[in-house]
């Protein structure tokens, strides 16, 4: 069997980090299996499409190179992957269901709806009159289907009422629109989240109504906050495109996303789009909620922002930096930077933070820095490193490490009372890079003109 996989998000907003995790699943499913990868814009909520949505989540899908089979303008052998544009494909479906007594029209009146079950004069009524269309859920019946996750899942039809599934407007709803469009673009996994599995007794009763085979069917777990409850804009950043443009890198969210809900038997949680598609298994996936913890997500992206190459790091953190106004001709300088700040961030947005103490002639403004300045034990030995930090030194470790141990012998002092006053006056900060690694990237020309400053 080839199977086939789908995404169908509906254009009414952002890509969701939920919707990218069921991309991601049905994309690495489709992929271990030698399949298709199809995209479908689910588009028949007309009242809450967004201006340029679908161009977006097109742009965010293929941004993380989840790249589809069959889509809108990509291979469209049973297209279109537009539902408005399939209103006649679905108009044959639901007027067989109505022959078939399998489906019954309500003519709309005011803010009623007038049920009529007789098929022939629902065809009378439906030319002159607006209408919308109903499955009839048969009672004294309990449904029993299969998900691939869950086992066998049972559904008593008694408690469901007759879902609409044509709109008044002539739009489907989501539970026919996506049974008529699987069916004919022959899917063959339904890899979609938990919300959906109240409704999978109205999807499988249409595939009997028409007498087709379901495909099968995986309800992932919900994603949750730390407090367990759904994950939601109200509790933070959802969009997938907010943690792109904060710094996380792609690849970064990729490893992240696809380890909510899912986990190999061992305890690797570093994965590659290569060796996720190979080690990828529903029967891996928890039936549990997934806790989104931003701090892990934070720890995965430092690991990936580390292994990066120097000068791919600098590249691709450009557009972070780029717009500030600083003297970048100095290329020694700028790697020694950056080689400094790659271990020491988790987003590519704290950048400009670490860039400006090496760059900006600052001001100590904040009282507890001035008050350790200021003690006269640290005045000496800011004075004493002005001296001894003579402009034609050889900046090297063995150097900086005899003038911290001259600086101990002279003044008794050891640990913070050396380090914290210099790192002020060199950095502005009390807690930074090591005093090696400060005045080897500023030189000893920039240091020697801060210490200076700082004295006078």
């Amino acid at each position: 069997m080839e199977i086939r996989t789908r995404f169908a998000p509906s254009p009414t907003g952002f890509l969701h980090v939920g919707g990218l995790r069921t991309a991601l699943y049905n994309y690495i499913f489709s992929k271990k299996n030698n399949g298709f990868f199809v995209l479908r814009i689910e588009d028949t909520d007309q009242n809450r499409l967004v201006e340029n949505a679908t161009d977006q989540l097109i742009k965010s899908i293929e941004s993380f190179n989840l790249n589809f089979d069959e889509g809108p303008q990509v291979n469209e052998q049973y297209g279109p992957y537009y539902q408005s544009q399939r209103l006649n494909i679905y108009k044959k479906y639901y007027i067989d269901l109505i022959k078939k007594n399998k489906a019954y029209i309500c003519i709309v009146q005011k803010d009623e709806l007038i049920p009529e079950y007789d098929s022939d004069k629902a065809f009378d009524l439906i030319e002159k009159h607006q209408y919308v269309v109903k499955l009839k859920i048969p009672k004294n019946r309990v449904l029993s289907t299969f998900d691939q996750l869950r086992g066998e899942v049972q559904f008593d039809l008694d408690l469901i009422e007759d879902p609409i599934i044509i709109k008044s407007d002539g739009y489907p709803t989501y539970h026919f629109a996506n049974v008529i469009d699987d069916y004919l673009m022959k899917i063959t996994h339904v890899i979609r989240g938990e919300e959906w599995l109240p409704s999978l007794p109205k999807h499988i009763l249409l595939y009997e109504s028409f007498g087709w085979n379901p495909p099968k069917f995986v309800h992932l777990p919900l994603l949750l906050n730390p407090d367990k409850s759904k994950l939601s804009k109200r509790q933070g950043d959802v969009n997938v495109d907010d943690f792109l443009k904060k710094g996380y890198l792609k690849e970064a969210i990729i490893n992240f996303i696809a380890l909510l809900g899912w986990h190999p038997s061992d305890d690797i949680e570093i994965f590659s789009y290569k060796s996720l598609v190979k080690n990828f298994s529903i029967k891996k996936i928890q039936k549990s909620g997934a806790i989104f913890d931003i701090k892990k997500l934070n720890w995965m992206n430092s690991i990936y922002i580390k292994e990066l190459e120097l000068k791919n790091f600098i590249k691709i953190s450009e557009k972070f930096y780029c717009d500030l106004n600083y003297n970048f001709k100095d290329q020694d300088k700028l790697f020694k930077v950056f080689q400094f700040i790659q271990n020491r961030i988790d987003r590519l947005d704290q950048i400009p933070d670490l860039l400006y103490p090496f760059y900006v002639d600052f001001t100590i403004n904040d009282n507890e820095l001035l008050s350790i300045v200021n003690s006269s034990v640290s005045r000496s030995i800011i004075e004493y490193w002005d001296i001894n930090l003579l402009e034609n030194s050889c900046i090297d470790e063995h150097f900086i490490k005899e003038l911290i141990q001259d600086t101990q012998n002279k003044f008794d002092v050891k640990g913070k009372a050396i380090f914290h006053p210099l790192r002020i006056v060199l950095f502005g900060q009390k807690d930074g890079p090591d005093l090696f690694t400060l005045i080897s990237i500023l030189g000893i020309k920039e240091a020697k003109k801060r210490l200076m400053r700082a004295i006078k």
